[in-house]
């Protein structure tokens, strides 16, 4: 391991995401930008003063100098020096501001890579780069199909290394993401009015938190002390994390979680421009937080805002040598078109106190991407608190006998098999609510009849509800058309994070679906009864919603899933109760039907 005796650290810092009433110092290092401003008001005074003395001419020279140097060093606008803005405008003149696509790492950092590598004795993925090496961890279990409370999230500010000789300088960041529910794109449908019926608006419909360690390179470390370090730090992460279960994700995962933070479709490519960004088809700008805020307040609504998502990045470190570690707090919004992204900007300026990034929004990118690379120029006090815990995030099935919500990830980055016993109405139920997240349906029908109403009553202005008969396979669109819509009639376009797909299967007894994973997709099988041709099906499930089970069925379903007394108990449920099963473990929901729901579908009694 190199020593740090003698060592010149490398400080650099990344934009950062919610701390407890976090006391931030918006105003960088004041020393270097009070002596540029004294040194030109000196410099104008002697032109001035030289002008005065070789006649009106010269004079009036001086008066051109004075002004020139005094406007852009004394003058704000937006909140910021002119000669700030000059210098936002020949960085933003200097660089590229489109990528093509999957281009997006290679956009916002550039010579950045993927590796494969082993951290703490498992598995992992390195990002590398001229600055240091990152690695990316997945808070929370992301197989966990029955969201729970989770617990408090950690600090960076108190997971970062405390200073030390035998480490690099670190930076550590935590990434939050949240798309509200109803999703802004359904609009005031049918299903999104149903749902914030259901919910109050109060869940989201998609929520992901990551955790990024970040080691900087500096002098006398090679790149294998460095991935020691790396490991270590990782290692002892997942330790203090026991109450928040940390998984380092592999390669291919880590860049599909860049990707997704993003919302890069790896077709539409990324274009920046001086007032925001878009990236695969939705519009999005960046800001950074400029005052003091009480994040375990905040957070919430931060997370639920109208936009398509929100991302909030906070990064702490490395330590300073005087002072506190800096730390950014920077929001990212996306919304589907410019309208959508204006209202949601006035919903988060009442918020919290934010400074848009105009003419750096790329940076703004970088630093709400699982990263922990850009630099900054804040410091704050760091918290000792913890933050709120990540809200409870996907469809919900209906409250428990507490009145709260039950909540199901249906969506999710593998794919998810889903058995719904008890009958069309039921799933229709479901998929009405599953619309208002956002995703697109398809529904492969032996009795289309039973399908017609709601298909009419349920689809969404600007798309339909795709219907297909039995023994047809259902046919992917090419990757990179999801965000942008269009796919040929008869197909289905794949799912994202914000419009996942659901493929309802109602044709009667199915085996074991085995078709290879789909990120982002459900396929809810649906049986009005439990046979023993379902048995396979639903052994191999990841999820089953059970509505009031006969005799005959709930042993059958006893001796597929080994439920014990609980199988008995679902023939003695109410007709709008359903049991919820997860890895043997078992929900118990009422469906608290809305009003809308009840007029569009009736009793959801089998």
């Amino acid at each position: 391991m190199g020593r740090a005796r003698g060592r010149r650290w490398c400080v650099v810092t990344v934009q950062v995401a919610g701390e407890p009433l976090l006391k931030v110092n918006n105003r960088p290092i004041r020393d270097g930008r009070i002596t540029g401003q004294v040194v030109a008001t000196q410099v104008a005074v002697v032109a001035l003063l030289i002008g005065a003395l070789n006649g009106p001419v010269a004079l009036l020279a001086g008066l051109v100098v004075a002004v020139a140097l005094l406007v852009p060093a004394w003058l704000r606008v937006r909140g910021r020096w002119v000669f700030e803005w000059l210098g936002v405008a020949m960085r933003y003149g200097g660089r590229r501001h489109t990528a093509v696509a999957s281009g997006l790492l290679g956009f916002v950092a550039p010579g950045a890579e993927v590796r494969p590598a082993e951290l703490a004795g498992e598995p992992a993925a390195a990002i590398t780069d001229g600055a240091g090496l990152t690695a990316v961890l997945e808070l929370g279990d992301p197989t966990a199909l029955l969201a729970e409370e989770s617990p408090e999230l950690p600090s960076p500010a108190v997971l970062l290394p405390a200073p030390a000789t035998e480490l690099p300088p670190v930076l550590i960041q935590l990434l939050l993401t949240g798309a509200p529910a109803p999703a802004v794109r359904t609009g005031a449908g049918l299903a999104a009015s149903s749902y914030r019926q259901l919910t109050d608006g109060r869940l989201l419909g998609h929520g992901r938190a990551l955790l990024t360690v970040r080691v900087l390179r500096a002098e006398g470390w090679s790149d294998e002390e460095l991935y020691r370090s790396l490991s270590g730090l990782v290692r002892k992460l997942a330790r203090r994390l026991s109450a928040v279960p940390a998984r380092p994700l592999g390669a291919a995962a880590a860049a599909r979680a860049i990707a997704e933070a993003g919302h890069d479709d790896g077709a539409a490519g990324c274009v920046e421009s001086w007032p925001g960004l878009r990236v695969g088809g939705l519009v999005q700008a960046t800001y950074r937080l400029r005052r003091a805020a009480d994040l375990r307040v905040v957070m919430p609504r931060l997370l639920a805002l109208p936009a398509s998502a929100t991302t909030v990045s906070l990064t702490a470190g490395p330590h300073s040598a005087q002072g506190p570690a800096p730390i950014d707090i920077t929001v990212r919004l996306a919304a589907p078109d410019p309208a959508t992204l204006a209202a949601a900007d006035v919903a988060l300026r009442k918020l919290v106190a934010v400074r848009r990034l105009d003419g750096e929004h790329l940076s703004g990118l970088a630093a709400t991407l699982p990263l922990s690379g850009n630099r900054a120029s804040q410091a704050a006090d760091l918290p000792d608190g913890p933050l709120p815990p990540l809200a409870p995030a996907g469809l919900m099935l209906g409250v428990n006998r507490h009145g709260q919500p039950v909540i199901a990830r249906l969506f999710r980055p593998e794919q998810t098999r889903a058995l719904v016993v008890g009958g069309a109405r039921c799933a229709q139920l479901l998929t009405l609510r599953a619309m208002a997240l956002g995703a697109r349906v398809v529904v492969q029908t032996a009795r289309p009849q039973a399908w017609e109403q709601f298909v009419r009553g349920a689809a969404a202005h600007g798309e339909s509800i795709t219907m297909l008969p039995p023994g047809r396979p259902l046919e992917t669109a090419p990757p990179g058309t999801a965000m942008r819509g269009t796919a040929l009639p008869g197909t289905a376009l794949p799912g994202t994070a914000l419009h996942p797909l659901l493929v309802v299967v109602d044709v009667g007894s199915v085996g074991a679906d085995k078709s290879a994973d789909a990120g982002w997709q459900a396929t809810l099988v649906v049986r009005d009864e439990f046979a023993a041709a379902d048995v396979d099906a639903a052994a191999h499930a990841d999820l089953l919603v059970l509505q009031q089970l006969r005799a005959e069925e709930a042993t059958l379903l006893d001796g597929a899933l080994g439920l014990g007394e609980v199988a008995g108990w679902m023939t003695r449920i109410r007709p709008d109760m359903v049991g919820v099963v997860h890895r043997r473990a078992v929900r118990w929901a009422v469906l608290a039907q809305t009003p809308i729901e009840t007029q569009l579908l009736g009793n959801p009694g089998r």
